[in-house]
């Protein structure tokens, strides 16, 4: 039976940054809804293509989605602030930069990447709070997803101090520093981490927090 890791659902939740990445005005406006986007260049980009790939997944799968297990209440507890907090750094995860010139395009991915920064922060602190799901490697998944935050927290804060000391003669030149923090990102988010049984996945995907955030 397919079981899906936690990295999944980080990428599924939309931690990466998915707009302006193409570095024109053309993909910051196909990314409003990213995970429909068809657009080549939404999907050339690793965190669009990261995210694309884990909502495809998670479609793909519904058909055939294993029955939902029991979630005490910390378990649910766990889950609904994990979800809480995906949600909170999703609001700045597709910011538009249709029409706009090249220093109102940097303005707009530093400010993203500053609100995705303190919004990793806060979720961290959250689930450092939140006593782990008590499913089977729970505290595992638990110190992995908050690692993760913090690591995310980090590199967005410093992608936006990077973003906001160029000084671009181009789309291009933004295109190359965005790459590179989305680049980073992606190895950031934690690689190595029990995988997470799919009837506990089920069960997530219920709960209110969860439902919009983690697929359905």
């Amino acid at each position: 039976m397919k079981r899906s890791s936690m990295v999944g659902l980080l990428a599924a939740g939309g931690l990466l940054l998915t707009a302006c990445s193409s570095g024109s005005t053309t993909a910051g406006s196909s990314t409003a809804a990213p995970a429909a986007s068809s657009s080549s260049a939404a999907s050339s980009s690793p965190s669009s293509a990261a995210s694309s790939s884990a909502k495809s997944s998670s479609a793909g799968s519904s058909s055939s989605e294993a029955p939902a297990a029991e979630l005490d209440a910390a378990t649910e507890t766990w889950f609904t602030t994990f979800c809480t907090s995906l949600g909170e750094i999703g609001q700045y995860t597709s910011p538009d930069t249709a029409g706009q010139s090249l220093d109102q395009q940097q303005a707009t991915v530093v400010a993203a990447y500053t609100g995705i920064a303190d919004a990793a922060g806060k979720a961290a602190t959250a689930l450092q709070s939140t006593p782990p799901p008590t499913i089977t490697s729970g505290d595992e998944i638990a110190s992995a997803t908050t690692t993760g935050f913090q690591d995310l927290a980090d590199v967005y804060g410093r992608g936006a101090q990077s973003v906001a000391a160029l000084t671009p003669s181009s789309e291009a030149d933004l295109k190359t520093a965005i790459d590179a923090v989305e680049a980073e990102a992606k190895s950031a988010a934690p690689q190595s981490m029990a995988d997470l049984d799919p009837g506990v996945e089920t069960a997530a995907k219920q709960l209110p927090a969860c439902a919009s955030v983690i697929g359905s």
